[in-house]
């Protein structure tokens, strides 16, 4: 039996000369790009200013074996639902997909650029580009800018544009530059703006601004060390929207953990009631909920294939703060079997939990009709 699935963390794959075609002329020879071979790398890379090279083909490579040989493919081998909206709908039928959250690809990596105005200007490129892709068919697609925040009041700025244009949320740094911490008030008008608007923020693995988010292949034994522990930037700065009291101040803006996995969220929860109750009358910590709470009113978390998280995600106390994802067009894609992996995962999870987390959270998230 075909099940009615939201992918609440779909990505696009991005044309290769997307930011060269469309950039403001002062920084097209800056410009992001696909590129061969670089500094006798095989493979095709997406290349920025002094960033590492990110290798592109294990991006782009739903239901392919990550071997050695494909690794050094160029986007020949890409699936055109990645950037061709007609092309998406077909695979999402296929698949039995019926509405999807977009994140990007690339572009992940330009959230590690220090130059504000280019990263500005990259995401007003990409902004543009996926609000023209989410218009083909804005019943199944909700798509997520990109927001520098650099400049708070620049980003505050482009947030309201993006709502204009149609995009239901955005992505922000998963940890912001330890100068311009979340904990700071010169945030407060930004999250006003996102509570005011109804847009999500999102906090995805690999766009923080520490080490741990760089995809470096230079040294293979670190590149896994970083991809194992990744989540820990996204559980620093929802602790600090916490204990800053972000989420007191601003009780409708919500939060979404993307790609981070899920079954960290009960341990991470009863650490931190458990500190914020020993220690809340020392240090006068005004906050009228634990961060449980918080959490459970707040925030989101998404997943892709977490078997323990599904067998310990009711220690929270309900569903209702969880998504599922294929992760199209990615490697790591469930598609084109997605409706076999479902039945097999989710087994054993109670009907009302299953709907909710497939289906009932994203759409309610994202205001996709149910």
């Amino acid at each position: 039996m075909s099940y009615k699935i939201i992918s609440a963390d779909s990505h696009m794959c991005e044309p290769p000369n997307l930011w060269v075609e469309r950039i403001d002329r002062r920084f097209r020879e800056r410009a992001p790009r696909v590129v061969k071979d670089p500094n006798g790398q095989k493979g095709s890379f997406f290349v920025c200013e002094n960033l590492p090279p990110f290798r592109v083909s294990g991006a782009f490579a739903a239901g392919r074996s990550f071997d050695k040989a494909f690794m050094e493919a160029g986007l020949e081998n890409a699936i055109p639902g990645g950037w061709d909206p007609a092309a998406r709908v077909k695979d999402m039928e296929q698949d039995g997909i019926v509405a999807e959250v977009l994140y990007t690809t690339c572009a992940f990596v330009l959230f590690w650029l220090d130059d504000a105005e280019l990263q500005e200007a990259c995401f007003c490129v990409y902004n543009d580009w996926l609000a023209e892709f989410c218009r083909y068919d804005p019943r199944r697609f909700a798509g997520l800018g990109l927001i520098s925040l650099f400049d708070i009041e620049k980003g505050r700025k482009e947030l309201e544009r993006c709502k204009k244009l149609g995009l239901r949320g955005a992505m922000i740094w998963a940890s912001p530059p330890e100068t311009q911490p979340y904990s700071s008030r010169q945030y407060d008008a930004f999250w006003a703006t996102a509570q005011e608007l109804e847009m999500p923020l999102s906090l995805h693995l690999v766009t923080g601004r520490s080490k741990e988010s760089q995809q470096d292949e230079a040294d293979v034994a670190e590149l896994y060390v970083r991809m194992v522990i990744r989540p820990n930037e996204i559980q620093r700065s929802f602790l600090t929207l916490v204990f800053s009291g972000v989420l007191e101040r601003f009780p409708r803006l919500k939060i979404v953990s993307a790609e981070g996995d899920i079954a960290w969220v009960p341990h991470l929860l009863e650490r931190a009631d458990k500190y914020f109750r020993r220690f809340k009358q020392g240090y006068g910590v005004s906050l009228s909920l634990k961060p449980s709470e918080y959490f459970r009113r707040q925030v989101y978390a998404t997943f892709i294939d977490d078997p323990l998280g599904l067998k310990t995600y009711h220690h929270t106390g309900s569903a209702e703060n969880f998504m599922w994802s294929t992760d199209y067009p990615h490697q790591a894609s469930t598609f084109p079997h997605t409706q076999e992996v479902f039945a097999r995962m989710f087994q054993d999870i109670p009907e009302a939990d299953k709907r909710k987390i497939v289906h009932d959270n994203a759409a309610k998230l994202y205001g996709f009709a149910v």
